[in-house]
């Protein structure tokens, strides 16, 4: 399944990075490799941009910085994270959305010019649209990296183990497993 342009630019984004946070982490490459269970090489071909980061090593990379960030209250690490990767991409979206008329996430620049998004014609369209049920493309986008936000904080709250006991106890309220 291919990732949505949107989504490749928050991985992209995060992997220009990766090697200051990883810094900013305190952690060799070999720790990070370790935490992640793969080679030392996988990383620094991240870091060096040799290999692509896929989503799955972008979301187990995410999750294992989250927990950094819980357990030891790393408050350094939470804002590089923030200011290089999390406050840029929506920023670019911000500018994506002005500068395409709203179809950056379709790949490319607007047929129709910034103007028409202002005009009542274009007003009334999107209104229909709405009505009807259909999100304009600017609105998906915004779903789509709140959904990011959301599943980077899910995965942070699952390494932590506070959400696992959680839901470890509404699974088995009498603490038993049911084997």
């Amino acid at each position: 399944m291919a990732v949505p342009e949107i989504e490749r630019r928050w991985i992209d984004k995060f992997q220009e990075n990766l090697s200051i946070v990883r810094k900013v982490a305190g952690w060799t490459t070999q720790q990070l490799a370790d935490e992640l269970g793969v080679a030392r090489q996988t990383v620094s071909n991240l870091e060096t941009g040799k290999s692509p980061m896929t989503k799955l090593q972008y979301l187990a990379l995410r999750t294992v910085f989250n927990a950094e960030i819980a357990e030891r209250e790393n408050r350094d690490l939470a804002r590089v994270i923030k200011t290089l990767v999390d406050d840029p991409m929506q920023n670019d979206a911000a500018v994506g959305d002005a500068a395409s008329g709203g179809d950056a996430a379709e790949g490319g620049a607007s047929e129709r010019p910034v103007d028409a998004d202002r005009s009542p014609e274009g007003d009334r369209a999107a209104d229909d649209d709405t009505k009807r049920g259909r999100k304009s493309t600017a609105t998906n986008r915004q779903m789509t990296g709140a959904a990011m936000r959301i599943l980077t904080a899910a995965t942070g709250a699952l390494a932590s183990g506070a959400a696992a006991g959680a839901l470890a106890f509404l699974l088995f309220p009498d603490g038993k497993s049911g084997r």
